[in-house]
């Protein structure tokens, strides 16, 4: 797939066929369809209302000439054809066959605005052409004006920061970008990315990741924090997460408590632990904790979830394709990205039993990626590694909560149970 918010979901290919009659075009584009429309006189369904933003996107004020704008978005099909053409300085069809897919599904049970993530697929037999491209785009036009539409307009931009950066170095495993249009009025803007569900395969959150591809994840996240480390133009454009986000990370303290509980967690587990159920918590480790270690702060992903994670197969081995959803990209100390990665995604024996291995194995990467003396030893990774557990597992509990209503869960709640006892026991031991 491509990019998201959201976590987004596997759509089937579909056929090509012939057009059908306008009428008989689906008005919800979730159902897997095939297509091949007038560029002049279908108009496709949009829930979100029409809106021009920027010269990227059609000018709506000629209505003699009326614009179709693709599902869920402001971008006109001739718009995206040309910043491909751009981009790949070749010649592209005119009126090509495509069919558009929405990844993510706007979240109608919550009161925040959210992204619209769609795969445009193309009918083309170019080779050297994508077979389909993702499009992003931050916020409901209808929700750009409250509080919740402007921070996630805030949040898409700092995406658009982050992507803008990786595009210099071509060896991180960020997903490759068409085009970026992010000074939009009314909240609007695009990013146009390959599709990297072409050539991976996306991770199972529940599952997690196993532990060869942990490894290759730890490598690649070395990479970018070394990269960040010696290249650090980013940090003039990508500034701490706002204190809000760590609010919407934990959620209900209660219904945290409630729920694990419900999953048969001890409650004297809560009385010791629920201290790091803070934002306040959650905001002043992320921002203070390199300071606390004397230690350069690097580029930090903030969100190695096992959706984010695309795959490719090397031989027999599993490596990392691609890791998409840079929105929580942020200042901050390497070791959110190397705890959340290892306590997210491995059970509680797989964790125990490798932790140090997998630290060596990160600090080993950075050393040779920083080719110099590394700033971090593998004593201070060790040690940045322990602070961030706790705020590892409440991020990971908020996951939890989040879909809690979701059935096959018990995988991922298991992990959270273990992270939550792992807590505890520390607590008591410092006590």
């Amino acid at each position: 797939m491509g990019c998201g918010s959201s976590s987004s979901a596997e759509v089937a290919p579909a056929e090509i066929v012939e057009p059908s009659p306008p009428s008989e075009v689906p008005s919800d584009p979730k159902i897997p369809t095939s297509y091949r429309p007038s560029i002049i006189s279908l108009q496709i369904p949009n829930e979100f209302g029409d809106d021009v933003s920027s010269d990227a996107l059609s000018d709506r004020s000629d209505r003699h000439e009326e614009k179709e704008y693709l599902y869920a978005t402001d971008v006109t099909l001739q718009w995206l054809l040309q910043r491909i053409a751009d981009k790949l300085q070749k010649t592209i069809p005119e009126d090509p066959q495509w069919i558009i897919e929405r990844l993510n599904r706007p979240s109608w049970d919550s009161d925040y605005a959210t992204s619209s993530v769609v795969r445009v697929t193309f009918g083309w037999d170019d080779d050297d052409l994508p077979r389909s491209v993702v499009l992003k785009t931050p916020v409901a036009k209808d929700q750009r004006d409250d509080e919740e539409g402007k921070y996630h307009y805030i949040m898409f931009k700092r995406e658009c920061n982050v992507y803008e950066w990786t595009q210099k170095f071509p060896k991180l495993v960020a997903p490759n970008i068409i085009h970026i249009k992010k000074h939009s009025k009314e909240g609007s803007g695009v990013v146009v990315m390959e599709d990297v569900s072409e050539k991976g395969q996306e991770q199972d959150p529940v599952k997690g990741l196993t532990l060869e591809v942990i490894r290759d994840l730890l490598k690649q996240i070395a990479y970018l924090h070394s990269v960040s480390l010696k290249h650090t133009s980013w940090s003039t454009l990508v500034a701490d997460l706002p204190h809000s986000y760590y609010a919407h990370t934990i959620g209900n303290f209660d219904e945290t408590m409630n729920f694990f509980e419900r999953q048969d967690v001890d409650h004297s587990r809560f009385v010791h632990i629920g201290k790091y159920f803070s934002d306040e918590y959650l905001h002043s480790t992320a921002t203070e904790t390199t300071e606390r270690l004397s230690i350069p702060k690097v580029l930090v992903h903030g969100e190695p979830y096992a959706s984010n994670i695309f795959t490719k197969t090397e031989g027999k081995e599993q490596r990392i394709l691609s890791l998409i959803d840079w929105t929580e990209g942020h200042s901050g100390c390497f070791a959110e990205d190397v705890a959340k990665i290892i306590c997210w995604n491995l059970n509680a024996k797989e964790r125990v039993d490798n932790t140090s291995s997998l630290l060596e194995g990160y600090h080993f990467h950075l050393a040779r990626y920083y080719d110099g003396d590394c700033p971090f030893t593998v004593d201070i990774i060790q040690r940045a590694y322990e602070i961030f557990v706790p705020f590892a597992m409440v991020s990971l509990c908020g996951k939890v909560i989040a879909g809690k209503n979701k059935t096959d869960q018990e995988a991922l709640i298991d992990r959270a149970k273990s992270l939550i006892q792992h807590v505890y026991a520390i607590e008591r031991v410092n006590e």
